[in-house]
């Protein structure tokens, strides 16, 4: 059996898990410009929100008190889908974090009774210590698994197993083929045309024409729908994530350059050590900056850049640097701003990197030692004992750095 464990509706469960008053409230949290809503509580969802949709069109339930909208926090993401993850490792011997805020479980060999206890024990320690709502679905395969968990969503339950080959034969007859793991839009659209509109249609059809049509991944989730593991539990790992990103909100608006800039810095070194964490590098990186919401006539002024590096890199001083010439590009003192952040896009691992025509092998090696030591040197003594002087802004000790989040830079 496989269990997958999926957080509900899990940004905007961080946001409430700080924040109790907005339990029960129409809640959606904004995209990094916040340009448009990535993700949705489920009064949200009733209001007819939907994914991605632009916030300019949800202006006016916000402004009658209908709808609350929150900028994305995704550094206390980050912090709570460390702990659930770690809780998600105290029930199995194999786990894959499939994404930030999903995991499967290997339930090889454990009977159906104790899957119920083991679901109601990762949901009570998840709410227990973050207050975030799971759902888990058990099942033969990671597909059907991905059924279960959505079922048991739909129909507000927190453990959903389906074990019974006459009850899954029914769900996937009324299961709409386009919610199936693995199918996407335009995939749902030519199996609509071929007349499958249910997942019991697909798998009703002949398999060599599954293949014809679909080739190897349309066999893989036609053999996961029959009850058949075809998808390694292995390929489902994601420790290399699509983008890594850094964001706060400042205690007060400031204009200040330094400032902001020590800000900035501090996330992309921040973001460079993950990056060398996980062995891999990135080709781009956007800066961003906001202004105050409630200022400027509720609406937000929020500049950003995207740089391309000349080959993929790790390293902080590269990233730093790009950092820093972005803000000078979009920065302007007549205007104060209330947050700022980075993005690292188009991630690889480390490995695959390759160098331009001109560019000095010997050079990149030196940065990639450089950038070991400096680890290897801040692990050993679990903390920052070294860094870089652009993350220290000018007029601030060392000693003074701790929780510059907070702090209010003055000449």
């Amino acid at each position: 059996m496989i269990g997958l464990v999926d957080c509900n509706n899990f940004f905007v469960s961080c946001e409430r898990s700080i924040d109790r008053s907005l339990e029960g409230k129409a809640v959606v949290v904004m995209s990094n410009n916040d340009g448009c809503a990535i993700a949705r509580s489920n009064e949200a969802k009733a209001l007819g929100i939907k994914m991605g949709q632009p916030m300019f069109e949800l202006r006016n339930l916000i402004n009658s008190n209908q709808l609350i909208a929150i900028s994305a926090n995704h550094l206390l993401y980050h912090e709570i889908s460390t702990i659930v993850h770690d809780i998600f490792h105290k029930y199995s011997p194999n786990v894959i974090d499939y994404s930030i805020d999903e995991a499967f479980l290997d339930m090889t060999r454990i009977p159906d009774i104790a899957l119920y206890e083991i679901g109601r024990n990762i949901y009570d320690e998840c709410r227990l210590k973050t207050g975030i709502p799971v759902t888990i679905g058990f099942s033969f395969t990671k597909t059907l698994a991905k059924v279960a968990t959505d079922l048991g969503k739909k129909h507000n339950k927190h453990i959903i197993l389906l074990s019974d080959k006459k009850e899954i034969n029914d769900i996937l007859s009324k299961t709409n083929i386009g919610d199936i793991w693995g199918i996407g839009r335009k995939l749902t659209k030519r199996l609509y045309f071929s007349g499958i509109m249910s997942a019991k249609d697909f798998i009703s059809k002949d398999i060599n024409w599954i293949n014809k049509e679909f080739g190897i991944n349309g066999v893989r989730t036609y053999n996961e729908l029959r009850l058949i593991p075809s998808i390694d539990l292995d390929s489902c790992n994601r420790d290399i994530q699509s983008t890594i990103s850094e964001t706060r909100t400042f205690a007060s608006d400031t204009n200040d350059f330094n400032f902001i800039q020590s800000q900035i810095s501090l996330f992309a070194s921040d973001c460079a050590k993950r990056l060398r964490q996980m062995h891999a590098c990135c080709s781009s990186i956007t800066i961003f900056m906001a202004t105050n919401p409630y200022r400027f006539h509720h609406q937000t002024i929020s500049p950003n850049i995207q740089i391309t590096f000349k080959s993929p890199t790790n390293s902080s001083s590269s990233i730093i640097k790009a950092a820093n010439d972005g803000l000078m590009q979009i920065y302007s003192p007549s205007i104060s701003y209330k947050r700022a952040g980075i993005i690292l896009s188009e991630i690889a691992p480390d490995n695959s990197k390759q160098l331009t025509l001109f560019e000095d092998e010997s050079e990149d090696l030196h940065k990639s030692t450089l950038m070991t030591t400096i680890d290897k040197i801040n692990q050993e003594n679990n903390r920052h004992s070294l860094r870089l002087a652009s993350e220290i802004p000018i007029g601030i000790t060392p000693k003074n750095t701790e929780n510059l989040s907070s702090f209010h830079y003055k000449k």
